[in-house]
């Protein structure tokens, strides 16, 4: 018998993405919109990529117990961009 190793990719597609995190393809596009989750393009116009990693700090920054539910807003993926002042991201 045969083994063949499983490949693991580091980028997913917007609707591969969604199935991770089990929710709606929309839903995941609207968290990209919304500079939630952060995403690559290759190209203008080209697939929203996203990194598993952003994925996986997504799932860790928005664990929530009961009592946090009632004013509940998703927490940004943290980025080394995203840390950066505004200034520093324009060169600035």
């Amino acid at each position: 018998m045969t083994v063949i190793p499983m490949v693991t990719r580091r980028l997913l597609r917007t609707k591969q993405a969604a199935a991770y995190l089990s929710m709606s393809e929309w839903k995941l596009r609207r968290l990209i919109q919304t500079e939630i989750i952060p995403f690559v393009q290759d190209q203008r116009g080209g697939p929203f990529l996203v990194d598993v990693r952003d994925l996986d700090a997504y799932i860790e920054g928005n664990k929530r117990n009961i009592s946090d539910a009632y004013h509940w807003e998703p927490n940004p993926v943290l980025t080394a961009a995203r840390e950066a002042s505004p200034q520093q991201r324009r060169g600035k």
